[in-house]
């Protein structure tokens, strides 16, 4: 009986142990500064992670798109399995859970598509000493200072090479993004990416040239009650001139709880603006039947500070992301206003999150 005991002991701590998470959290505020030199790879303290890229495209014959291709890890520590009658700790299935987004907007035959990829049952990587993350056949990596990217739906594919014509811009404090009293996380951007290679689009390959946006995110993300969801704008001007805004709604009450802004000059400097600065006013919506989504569709923006108005438009009213677990509105846009008195244009890309009754933003 002794021996039975000894040996369920044995057997309870080994099982404990194999269940024990791999890596360890930390939620407290982030101080330490961002290294490009280091920070571009995986962080496993990191709850939340992702790499976001937006951008338009041109062929040789002029034919237009725009596309996002996104890569969003977690470390499941504090998650638990959804769709089980009881609670099973993620992390006894993954560790690092991904997900990978990816949308075109066709403006030619005037469609948007989009899917989604994970790492459930599929191979994965996310190189904590190098900026190589992939789920199954889709890549993003830096190679000789360029970023390859590469990813595939039905009708569509894409193969693209990326190079920073501008440094990286820390947004905030020198990249560390307070949007709550409780949690902040590291935040930067490459505003303006040289890009070329191939879109397919059902079996035919295109060359294309363009300009894309980069950004890279990690740390504590959260909402907090009663914050709703947020707006996220790039702007990438034809004066050679970037602007990045984010706001995280309260729409319970009917206010912008935080946000703020980073405009970027031709030379590559950057200012940082507070939510105060900025002005924003919704022109018009478009609804979403299949979501239950009333998105804001047209906007002005005027930020007096820079002597800056602009009117974004977009370019395709039907861009909604809707996938699990929650739908969005992530789309190419297009541009005009003054800025200091002249006349700009430009193209850019705006993110909706939270508008959907059908099915609420969930708490992070």
């Amino acid at each position: 009986m002794k021996r039975m005991k000894i040996l369920f002991a044995a057997c309870f701590s080994f099982f404990i142990l194999a269940c024990a998470p791999v890596y360890t959290i930390n939620h407290s505020l982030p101080e330490k500064p961002l290294n490009m030199s280091v920070d571009g790879a995986a962080h496993n303290w990191a709850q939340s992670e992702w790499w976001y890229y937006t951008g338009h495209l041109t062929t040789e014959d002029n034919r237009e798109f725009g596309y996002e291709l996104t890569f969003f890890k977690r470390i499941t520590n504090e998650d638990k399995l959804p769709g089980l009658f009881i609670p099973v700790p993620a992390h006894w299935f993954k560790d690092v859970g991904m997900l990978g987004h990816f949308a075109v907007t066709d403006l030619q035959n005037k469609k948007f598509k989009a899917t989604q990829i994970n790492n459930f049952f599929t191979r994965s990587k996310a190189d904590e000493k190098k900026y190589d993350v992939m789920i199954n056949e889709w890549t993003a990596r830096e190679e000789k200072g360029k970023h390859i990217l590469s990813a595939d739906m039905k009708g569509y594919k894409i193969d693209l090479e990326l190079e920073a014509l501008k440094p990286a811009v820390f947004h905030g404090d020198k990249g560390i993004l307070k949007k709550s009293k409780e949690h902040a996380n590291y935040y930067y951007s490459l505003t303006k990416m040289k890009t070329s290679g191939t879109v397919t689009v059902d079996g035919k390959s295109l060359k294309v040239t363009g300009i894309s946006w980069m950004d890279h995110e990690y740390g504590t993300m959260k909402l907090i009650y009663p914050q709703s969801g947020w707006d996220w704008f790039s702007v990438q001007l034809d004066n050679d001139c970037e602007l990045m805004i984010y706001r995280i709604r309260n729409d319970k009450d009917g206010i912008i709880d935080s946000g703020g802004a980073t405009f970027v000059s031709a030379d590559g400097q950057s200012t940082w603006l507070t939510k105060d600065d900025i002005n924003i006013k919704t022109l018009g919506y478009w609804y979403s039947r299949q979501t239950d989504s009333n998105y804001p569709a047209s906007w002005e923006i005027n930020i007096k500070s820079l002597n800056l108005k602009l009117n974004v438009n977009p370019m395709l009213a039907q861009q909604e992301v809707n996938l699990e677990p929650m739908p969005y509105w992530e789309g190419s846009v297009m541009i005009d206003g003054t800025y200091n008195g002249l006349p700009v244009r430009g193209k850019g890309y705006v993110e909706l999150v939270g508008y959907s009754k059908k099915y609420p933003l969930k708490y992070m």
